[in-house]
């Protein structure tokens, strides 16, 4: 990697917003459809032309999926997975089923029979009981234990605060020493705007998420604006890197 911050992940939800994603300078192009959800899914035919369109200029990219808990048994075995670098499963819902650590297995079976050439990012929710959801030091450890890429942390309910205002500078400095350790990346988001880079930057995450933040008017709803992304890597410190670096990361 060059530059001297984190990298920029941008979401984005068509061909278009993923020209301006990388026309601004963001190291991973991350597809979704955010009006279904933190991990809203896109539509895989949008997914396959934008990321095709990133990875054919060398940009790594990956992908939401939704929770878990969506994906029943047919769901799994009709779906082919898009080509892109890195794949992500909440896992919302799954702390209070009643079967203790049984969440571990079910999403490591969905993510065993979704198959695909992806590496995968464990998602800890920083609002963990709004959404019962596994709480953060339990996904760290699973996303060790079944040799995931990285760890994402983000928020599930986007009008519950910020990724600080759940989580202290300590907890989330004391998440990358885990990471970085297992040698795992370390992504944060969670409504980060660009006034909290710095605070964010400071725990030195491999890479910062966003949407809002790269958003007309910063409204996850409207379309990504290249300038904003261009402002956000230039305020990260402008870190860049080959595909291969990113894809091979962790």
């Amino acid at each position: 990697m060059t530059g001297c911050g984190p990298g920029l992940l941008v979401s984005v939800r068509s061909l278009a917003e993923a020209r301006a994603a990388i026309g601004g300078g963001c190291a991973v192009l991350d597809l979704k459809e955010p009006s279904r959800g933190a991990l809203g899914m896109a539509d895989p035919e949008v997914v396959g032309e934008a990321a095709g369109w990133g990875r054919s200029r060398g940009v790594a990219t990956s992908m939401a999926m939704g929770e878990v808990a969506d994906w029943s048994d047919e769901a799994v075995a009709e779906f082919t997975l898009p080509a892109v670098d890195f794949a992500k499963l909440g896992l919302a819902h799954l702390a209070g089923d009643g079967r203790d650590d049984g969440w571990v297995t079910r999403w490591k079976t969905v993510r065993d029979r979704l198959g695909g050439e992806c590496r995968w990012i464990a998602v800890a929710y920083a609002d963990a009981r709004v959404c019962g959801a596994p709480g953060l030091e339990a996904v760290v450890a699973a996303a060790i234990e079944t040799d995931c890429a990285g760890v994402l942390i983000d928020t599930w309910d986007k009008s519950g605060g910020s990724l600080t205002h759940h989580l202290s500078q300590k907890q989330l400095e004391e998440v990358r020493g885990t990471t970085r350790d297992a040698g795992l990346l370390l992504a944060l988001a969670g409504r980060v705007s660009i006034e909290d880079l710095d605070e964010v930057s400071a725990v030195e995450p491999d890479l910062v998420a966003v949407r809002s933040a790269a958003c007309q008017d910063g409204r996850r709803d409207l379309p990504v604006e290249e300038r904003r992304v261009r402002e956000l890597v230039a305020r990260l410190g402008g870190t860049t890197g080959s595909v291969e670096s990113w894809r091979n990361a962790g």
